[in-house]
């Protein structure tokens, strides 16, 4: 699990495979994507989308499945992309509440039992929200409804996940 030591407050962005955008990511070679203002024909790109809304287009909850291949990039990591491929598992973990913290950013490697978000209820008591699964974080989901804080903290296998290079 990370250590603390990033920024949560820089915002991550997402690009959603097929999607029409006004800022791309297009695939160069293999691990290597650049921006660009359009997408070239023929070849692979990911349209921007706002970071933290953007929940049905993705993700399946039912099936807990990517539903359309996406590509987050952490807000304190620019230049550095986890590129998710449709069909990969990806286990929900919600961190629901009066108030919430999340624990922990995109890119982190998590096992079983780590701290990935508080809860402070209505009652006022305070909740550690565990993962049940090893993984990496990929996407946290924000509900832009409330309250409560609704939030969703998704982990995908560690295996599943690409790390990719975006230039530009």
């Amino acid at each position: 699990m990370s250590s603390g030591t990033r920024n949560p407050y820089a915002t991550p962005r997402l690009y959603i495979e097929g999607v029409e955008s006004n800022e791309y990511l297009v695939e160069e070679g293999e691990g290597v994507y650049s921006r660009s203002n359009v997408c070239p024909e023929g070849r692979r790109c990911f349209g921007k989308v706002v970071y933290g809304v953007v929940l049905d287009e993705i993700l399946d909850l039912l099936e807990k499945r990517v539903r359309r291949a996406f590509i987050v990039e952490p807000g304190d990591k620019p230049g550095e992309g986890l590129l998710v491929e449709k069909g990969v598992y990806a286990e929900p973990i919600p961190v629901y509440g009066s108030r919430t913290v999340i624990e922990v950013l995109e890119g982190d490697e998590v096992k079983r039992g780590d701290v990935v978000g508080l809860v402070v209820t209505r009652k006022y008591e305070l909740r550690k929200i565990r993962t049940h699964v090893d993984g990496t974080v990929v996407y946290i989901y924000s509900s832009p409804e409330g309250p409560p804080d609704e939030n969703i903290v998704f982990i995908t296998p560690s295996g599943s996940v690409k790390r990719v290079r975006i230039k530009g």
